[in-house]
């Protein structure tokens, strides 16, 4: 008889306790975001917002801040950031775009090499931070500047187009109803979600953005893990690069400027801790999904580049606030 009554006492609580699982899941937020936005849009705009075609668009558009946004949150995850993230992809345009023009690189090495330059770019950033010991804020603010400097001394005005057709596929290809681009960034975040859910290598990476003093207690190589996620978001960096290319058929030396405000807005909306040790995948895909719905519809709106900033600038705020009031009302 009292174990009924015990187990009668305890359901509500496990309900409750449910409950509140699921209202401090990391992407709720966002997924609530996403419904409103979308009806405020789809109301706005009428049917030109609301139509397979423009959702398509925006997949599109969005693929490359998604590639982007995987490797960001896995640096956020450790409790770092990356503001390069919109340099590097200049510098990988810059010398993949003029190797390509000048005949020096072999098109079928474009996406190869387009990596490695960004893992590069990443590992450069890993040294800073782990070796020298320079805030992650502060190392790769140094290089998002110098990483654009070189890129505009290197191309200067010259604008590379008619890159070759293995380039553009990349970035214009249609496979199964979708643009290629669309399913590259969809195969590298389940990949990510992969990565930090069911690998070792996922789990240091959550410890160490939870407690680094207490995951070096346990053995964790803490500085190779955290550089190798610069490495990473370098060499996905590498790959934006080549779809963000392939899409426009050209390079510059203003590619990728202002890219990295659209990824961390993204990453931080999604319920990536800016502060380390909690980060969802599933989130990360909402939050670009957020930014690119709205890019799209302000678009059509009418509102302008700069309002498009300024409202992307509120919203880094609005979620940082909001992660930090969570973070005083204990933890989740």
């Amino acid at each position: 008889m009292n174990e009924r009554i015990n187990s009668v006492e305890t359901a509500p609580s496990r309900a409750t306790l449910s409950l509140d699982r699921l209202r401090t899941a990391p992407f709720l937020n966002v997924a609530v975001a996403i419904v409103v936005i979308y009806v405020i849009l789809t109301a706005i705009t009428g049917e030109t917002f609301n139509t397979v075609n423009n959702q398509i668009t925006i997949m599109r558009a969005a693929s490359v801040f998604l590639i982007l946004a995987v490797g960001q949150t896995l640096v956020m995850t450790t409790g770092g950031i990356d503001i390069s993230t919109g340099s590097m992809i200049g510098v990988v345009g810059a010398i993949v775009g003029s190797g390509l023009e000048t005949g020096m690189l072999d098109p079928v090495l474009a996406i190869p090499v387009a990596i490695v330059v960004g893992a590069a770019l990443g590992a450069f950033n890993g040294f800073n931070i782990t070796v020298l010991g320079v805030p992650p804020l502060l190392a790769t603010l140094g290089t998002f500047v110098a990483y654009r400097g070189f890129t505009q001394y290197y191309m200067g005005v010259n604008l590379v187009t008619d890159l070759p057709n293995i380039v553009t596929a990349v970035g214009r290809a249609w496979v199964l109803g979708l643009p290629l681009a669309v399913w590259v960034a969809l195969l590298v975040t389940l990949a990510g979600w992969f990565v930090l859910q069911k690998t070792l290598y996922g789990r240091y990476i959550t410890a160490i953005g939870s407690n680094p003093k207490a995951a070096e207690a346990t053995r964790i190589n803490v500085r190779a893990i955290t550089a190798s996620t610069y490495v990473i978001q370098g060499a996905l960096a590498g790959l934006a690069a080549l779809v963000l290319m392939g899409r426009l058929n050209s390079a510059s030396a203003a590619m990728g400027e202002g890219i990295e405000l659209h990824v961390i807005a993204a990453v931080v909306l999604g319920g990536t801790y800016l502060f380390g040790g909690r980060s969802t995948m599933i989130g990360t895909l909402l939050g670009v999904y957020v930014i690119g719905m709205l890019e799209n519809g302000l678009i059509q709106t009418g509102a302008g580049f700069f309002v498009q900033r300024m409202i992307l600038g509120l919203l880094i705020i609005a979620a940082v606030a909001l992660q930090l009031q969570q973070r005083r009302s204990g933890p989740v």
